[in-house]
């Protein structure tokens, strides 16, 4: 067993604390709100990579501008500085991520189900509450940063571990918890304390893990609680979607009854997806969100071959008798 002292030991004592430096300038110069366009544009034009990959983001279908973006500057101004600030922090830290020989561990899959979470949680954000659906992008994507980091320290028991995870109806973090006695979720949230990206991301971190919605008829939209829902989407490897019950559960918890939009919202998450994954090199997904959907649909009482379609009541009900069965998570 590694107690929770020797994770903080590994962490702090190796490069991992220090942030690329264009991230780090970023950080800083958020610090201070006079701070705009022109002052974040100098980090990033003087690194000419980082400038080619800025605007390669606001150019790409992402955004949807109708003309082409060629000075950072304006990038800044189009699609806030805020934005743009995410992507460079994201940008430098998946940049900087091991990619240890552990086992079926793929840094690429890892990068994968990170944006591809993300881009749900800014979506939902941007559809049923007035949180900022930017900050909801980034605690979503930085969920489950430290999972390089422990298996590249605990090699073969860390391995063994996202074997099960992947194929079999167990959590990672719970195995994670029997075996180690943390998750990494605490690990992420050490990192994120550590890289001084706030509160509200190190809350998202640490809580995602966790079951934030039990025992509650609902639930208050928040960044970590967004985040916890993201984290219920099926991973890039899983053939079946294990969580789908819960995932449906705590949608409605935090937006109420839209189950007939679930459809809608894993369509758009998946067109998003691919444009990033793309942008970035990633390739495409052996199975999308709708295909995953589609397969759950297709196991209900009233599915006839290829039609999955549903009333809100009808799919209320059905995953109100299901949740009983799934209780034993």
């Amino acid at each position: 067993m590694s107690d929770k002292a020797e994770l903080i030991d590994y962490l702090k004592n190796t490069q991992l604390f220090a942030l690329p430096q264009s991230a780090s300038q970023m950080l800083e110069l958020s610090k201070d709100p006079n701070n705009g366009p022109q002052e974040f544009a100098k980090p990033i034009s003087a690194d000419l990579g980082l400038s080619t990959q800025v605007l390669r983001f606001i150019n790409s279908s992402f955004f949807g501008f109708r003309y082409k973006i060629t000075s950072i500057p304006l990038a800044l101004t189009l699609a806030s500085v805020r934005t743009i600030r995410n992507y460079v922090l994201w940008n430098g830290l998946f940049a900087m991520l091991p990619n240890p020989q552990c086992g079926p561990f793929s840094v690429k899959i890892l990068f994968q189900d990170a944006l591809r979470r993300a881009v749900f949680a800014r979506i939902v954000t941007e559809c049923y509450t007035k949180l900022d659906s930017d900050e909801a992008f980034t605690c979503a994507l930085m969920q489950d940063i430290a999972i390089p980091f422990l298996a590249e320290k605990w090699g073969d028991k860390y391995a063994k571990m996202i074997l099960l995870s992947n194929t079999e109806h167990v959590r990672l973090s719970a195995l994670e918890r029997d075996v180690l006695s943390w998750d990494h979720s605490d690990a992420g949230a050490i990192l994120v304390v550590g890289w001084n990206l706030g509160k509200m991301i190190g809350d998202a971190v640490s809580q995602h893990t966790g079951d934030v919605f039990a025992g509650r008829p609902s639930c208050e939209p928040t960044h970590a609680s967004i985040t916890a829902l993201s984290a219920l989407l099926p991973k890039v490897p899983d053939v079946k979607w294990f969580e789908a019950v819960h995932f449906v559960n705590a949608f409605r918890k935090l937006f109420g009854p839209r189950l007939t939009e679930i459809t809608a919202v894993l369509s758009k998450s998946d067109a998003v997806s691919e444009q990033l994954t793309d942008l970035v090199n990633l390739g495409r997904f052996p199975k999308t969100l709708s295909m995953c959907w589609r397969d759950i649909l297709r196991g209900l009482p009233w599915a006839e071959s290829d039609d999955v379609t549903a009333t809100e009541e009808q799919l209320a009900e059905y995953f109100a008798q299901v949740t009983v069965e799934a209780n034993n998570w």
